[in-house]
């Protein structure tokens, strides 16, 4: 939109009987010019400031999170989508908005940090590596399709057929698993392939079922994918062992609840728990490698943030900044309000101003925004017959002086914006 557009909006429409401002809603303001980190207190605010009128607007689709400082907040999609980082996962880089990057509040961990391994290793017991893992949000609106790629790894001796415990991946309901599918219970030796297959199985309300009696499972240290989808309220889980798989292998999809809407929570964890087994039947506990959480579909096509009305306190050029490099920024402004319900990028002097970011990749963070002013006055006194004024800029504060009034030439005139001359002659010495 361009400034026909914007004549159009702020004059044309009130003389052709379109929307009037009395139709508008009204528009808190703030005067908080940085969002998503604070820098300096008196003008900076999280995405997240306390809720009400003057915190910033998210989408449907999208989580505000908090890193380990107080003074820094991103919003992301709320989608489970990752490499599986070693956790404690990194602090830095803050800012760059980088998934899997300082976001050490996006997950819940269960069990132990330290553990040697690649990604994410959850161990043959509760003390030797990670026992649960949960995105701390809920996840996907409507229908999805979400899969966990994972190695299983064990030491059973060939020809022997050993009870197991599991991994899966699970719905949550109450805070307890009540869905899902894994890879245990039992391994077969293939004396064809020297090796052994573990058991795919359906996970129903604290039970596991084998669903798979004629279709062997993936072999031990090989990369095998779970999957749950939701289609409607009806979901249901599935495997393959195929390279990079957008669906369950064919034949494995079982439907294992109904009624489920809105937003989940799910989790990865072991199940240490063995099944029943004759007296003296061998035993082996799994290891599982996981390497990656992906959503196949049902992420929201973009997510935003939106700050409020900023007041500037008079008419000023803006640049309007986002962070990080990748996103889509829009603003909007205007010295009067409401402003317009358009988004036009305007580059004049202007009183209110308000901005958007936005991104459609699962990837990236959306970081922060800023409304910086070439110069904005903050304070002006007068020492003997000189005057100084300190101002805030975007490399931080900067004092501007002397102003020396011309010895008798009168006076000045005090107004909103700062102080004028009463007159051509009567110029300060050192203007700029």
């Amino acid at each position: 939109m361009g400034w026909l557009d914007r004549w159009i909006w702020e004059w044309g429409g009130r003389w052709l009987g379109g929307v009037s401002d009395q139709d508008q809603p009204p528009q808190p303001t703030t005067t908080k010019r940085r969002f998503g980190r604070i820098l300096r207190p008196r003008s900076d605010q999280l995405f997240a400031h306390g809720g009400g009128d003057l915190a910033c607007a998210v989408s449907a689709g999208a989580v505000v999170l908090l890193r380990r400082e107080n003074s820094d907040d991103y919003v992301r999609m709320h989608v489970p989508d990752t490499n599986c980082p070693r956790p404690p996962l990194p602090d830095e880089p803050l800012d760059s908005g980088a998934a899997d990057w300082a976001e050490p509040n996006r997950w819940s961990f269960w069990g132990k940090l330290d553990y040697s391994g690649s990604g994410w290793v959850f161990g043959p017991e509760h003390t030797s590596a990670l026992n649960m893992v949960r995105p701390s949000y809920t996840c996907y609106l409507g229908d999805f399709l979400t899969r966990v790629s994972v190695r299983i790894y064990a030491n059973p001796s060939l020809l022997n057929q050993y009870r197991c415990d599991h991994f899966g991946l699970f719905l949550i309901q109450d805070g307890v698993p009540t869905v899902g599918i894994g890879f245990g219970s039992w391994l077969h030796p293939d004396p064809d392939a020297v090796g052994h297959w573990v058991h795919p199985e359906r996970y129903v309300n604290g039970s596991w079922i084998l669903s798979y009696a004629n279709l062997p499972g993936p072999y031990l240290d090989n990369l095998a994918h779970l999957f749950i989808r939701r289609s409607g309220t009806t979901v249901s889980v599935g495997w393959s062992w195929e390279p990079d798989p957008s669906a369950p292998l064919y034949g494995t999809e079982v439907e294992v609840a109904s009624g489920i809407s809105g937003p989940v929570l799910l989790a990865v964890a072991k199940d240490y728990n063995f099944p029943n087994a004759p007296p003296g039947f061998p035993s082996a506990r799994l290891v599982a490698g996981m390497l990656q959480w992906k959503t196949i579909y049902g992420a929201p096509s973009e997510i935003w943030v939106e700050t409020p009305v900023v007041d500037m306190g008079a008419a000023q050029q803006v640049v309007v900044r986002g962070l990080p490099n990748g996103t889509q920024l829009v603003w909007r402004a205007g010295n009067e309000l409401p402003l317009p319900n358009y988004w036009d990028n305007p580059t004049g002097a202007y009183r209110y101003w308000q901005a958007k970011l936005s991104t459609s990749s699962p990837n990236l963070l959306l970081e922060r925004i800023e409304f910086v002013s070439d110069a904005e006055p903050l304070t002006l006194w007068r020492r003997f017959r000189s005057y100084w004024q300190l101002f805030e800029t975007g490399a931080g504060r900067i004092t501007k002086g002397p102003f020396r009034t011309v010895f008798g030439s009168g006076g000045q005139q005090r107004t909103q914006d700062g102080w004028i001359q009463q007159s051509d002659e009567e110029r300060n010495v050192g203007d700029w």
